[in-house]
C-alpha cells in the first residue's frame, strides 16, 4: 500500500496528482479526501475495480455508486436530458470556484455498461469539490466515490484514522490530508423531473436548493 500525505488539497505538488492518477488508471483502489469526507475510489469503467470496491465495503451490489466528475465534459459523457432544473441547479452550486458537496441524480447516457449504474437508467454524479481531485479526475477520467465505511455502520471519517482497519488493509493508495475533512456527507438529489426531489439530506441543505425558481 502507498500512502501520499498533502497538506493543502488545492495546492497538491504536480507529480503526486499524476502518480495518484496513474495508480486510479491502473485499476487499484484508493482512499481518497472527498468534500467532507474521506471516500474510497476507483475508476467509474473498470467493472473489476467497482467489484473490489464492493467487496471492501461490504456493500449491496445492487446499490449504485456515486461518480465524482471534474466538470461539464464529463457530464455530456455520463448523463443525458440535463433539464433546466438540472441546469440552474448545476449553475449555483457546481459551476464557482469552490464546487458545493451536492450529489445528482441524472438520466443515464444509454452508451454506458450497465455494470456502472447496477442497470439503473439513472446515475449519481457530483463534481469533485477540490481543484486536487478535479485535477486528478482530468487525468485518469470519472471515478467511482463511497465513504470510506463498513456498509451500515453511521460513521463520517474526518482523517484517516477514523476509517476501519478491514478497509485500510485492502486498498492500493491512501492520500491523506493533514486537516480534518468537515465529517458530513453530501447532499443527493434527483434532477430528473422539472421538480427536484430529495434523497438524502447532508452538508447542502434543501431549502437553499428549492429557493431556485423551478416552474
Amino acid at each position: 500500500m502507498i500512502t501520499i500525505k498533502i497538506n493543502n488539497p488545492d495546492k497538491a505538488v504536480k507529480s503526486d496528482l499524476k502518480k495518484i492518477a496513474k495508480i486510479i488508471s491502473e485499476g487499484k483502489i484508493a482512499i481518497l479526501p472527498a468534500s467532507t469526507i474521506y471516500g474510497l475510489s476507483c475508476r467509474y469503467d473498470s467493472k473489476n475495480s467497482i467489484e473490489k470496491t464492493y467487496k471492501i465495503k461490504k456493500r449491496d451490489k445492487n446499490i449504485p455508486l456515486i461518480i465524482l466528475i471534474s466538470g461539464k465534459d464529463d457530464l455530456k459523457k455520463l448523463a443525458s436530458g440535463i433539464n433546466r432544473t438540472a441546469e440552474k441547479i448545476i449553475e449555483k452550486f457546481w459551476d464557482i470556484k469552490k464546487p458545493r458537496p451536492l450529489t445528482l441524480i441524472f438520466k443515464r447516457n444509454s452508451s454506458l455498461e450497465n455494470f456502472v449504474t447496477c442497470g439503473s437508467s439513472n446515475i449519481a454524479l457530483r463534481i469533485a469539490g477540490s481543484g486536487f481531485l478535479r485535477d486528478i479526475i482530468s487525468i485518469c477520467g470519472p471515478i467511482v466515490s463511497t465513504s470510506a465505511t463498513i456498509s451500515g455502520v453511521k460513521s463520517y471519517p474526518k482523517k484517516v484514522k477514523d476509517i476501519p482497519d478491514a478497509i485500510i488493509k485492502k486498498v492500493d493508495l491512501i492520500v491523506e490530508c493533514s486537516s480534518p475533512l468537515a465529517g458530513e456527507e453530501s447532499t443527493i438529489i434527483d434532477v430528473t423531473g422539472r421538480v427536484p426531489f430529495l434523497v438524502r439530506e447532508g452538508a447542502v441543505k434543501f431549502k437553499e436548493i428549492l429557493n431556485n425558481n423551478f416552474q
